[in-house]
C-alpha cells in the first residue's frame, strides 16, 4: 500500500458524515482519530468546543505539504496495527475510525486497541464502505471486473470488504454494542434519484443503494 501516491484532496476534508452521530450536548471530550488524514475533522472539532483534547494518528506523513496539517494537541505518524499508547488506556471519549478498518491487516487487533484506549462509557464511531452497493453488482457480475481504482469502493488500498452485517459483527466480535447504524443514503441530506427510489420502495433496496454505512457503538455491557 502506497499512501503518498494519493492525491492530497483524499485526506482533506471535515467528516460531517461521521461526527454528526455524536451527541450535540456534549462539550470538552478527548478525542482520538485514527485515520486523522490532515487533523481536519479534529481541528473542526476542537473549534466547536466539542474536543478539549485532539489526538491524530495517521499511516502517512505529507512531508512535501506540511502547511495542510492543523494544529492538534498531538499527531503521531505511524501504522496503527503497529503502535501503541499505553499513557492512553481507558483514555478517550470519542474515536473515531473513518474509512479505517477496511484497510487493515488484522482489524479485529486495532479495535482491541481502540477497546483500551476506550474510556468505560465511551463511544467509537465508525464508516466503513458497503461491497454490497449495486454498482460493485455491476462492476463484477455484469461486466467482470474487479480492477482496483483511486478511492471509492474498488481503493486500491483496501485490504478487506464488508456488507452492512459484517461491519455490525465485526464490531461485536470485538467486545464492543452497536447501538446505533445509519446508511450513506438516509445520512446525506441532498436529494437524489436513488433516495427517491429508496423511500418509494420503503427501504427495502437500502443495503444496494449505500455506498457506505456509519455505526456509533460502546463497550458491550456499558450504558446506551
Amino acid at each position: 500500500m502506497n499512501y503518498s501516491d494519493k492525491a492530497s484532496s483524499y485526506y482533506a476534508n471535515v467528516r460531517h458524515d461521521l461526527i454528526n452521530l455524536l451527541n450535540p450536548e456534549k462539550r470538552g471530550l478527548k478525542v482520538l482519530e485514527i485515520g486523522a488524514a490532515y487533523g481536519e475533522t479534529l481541528y473542526y472539532l476542537k473549534q466547536q468546543g466539542i474536543a478539549a483534547e485532539a489526538v491524530g494518528v495517521d499511516i502517512f506523513e505529507d512531508t512535501e505539504n506540511p502547511q495542510n496539517y492543523k494544529p492538534l494537541d498531538r499527531f503521531i505518524f505511524g501504522n496503527i496495527e503497529e503502535l501503541d499508547f499505553p499513557e492512553f488506556v481507558g483514555y478517550f471519549d470519542i474515536i473515531l475510525l473513518p474509512d479505517v478498518l477496511e484497510h487493515l491487516i488484522e482489524p479485529k487487533k486495532v479495535l482491541a486497541k481502540v477497546y483500551k484506549y476506550l474510556a468505560p462509557d465511551g463511544e467509537i464511531l465508525v464508516s466503513m464502505p458497503n461491497i454490497r452497493h449495486y454498482s460493485a453488482f455491476k462492476k463484477i457480475f455484469l461486466k467482470g471486473d474487479f480492477e482496483y481504482e483511486e478511492s471509492g469502493l474498488f481503493d486500491y488500498t483496501h485490504m478487506r470488504f464488508y456488507c452492512k452485517k459484517n461491519m455490525v459483527a465485526l464490531l461485536e466480535k470485538s467486545g464492543f454494542k452497536v447501538v446505533y447504524t445509519e446508511s450513506s443514503i438516509r445520512n446525506f441530506k441532498g436529494r437524489s434519484v436513488a433516495k427517491m427510489v429508496n423511500s418509494l420502495t420503503f427501504g427495502i433496496f437500502e443495503e444496494f443503494f449505500s455506498l457506505q454505512y456509519f455505526l456509533k457503538a460502546k463497550k458491550a455491557g456499558g450504558a446506551t
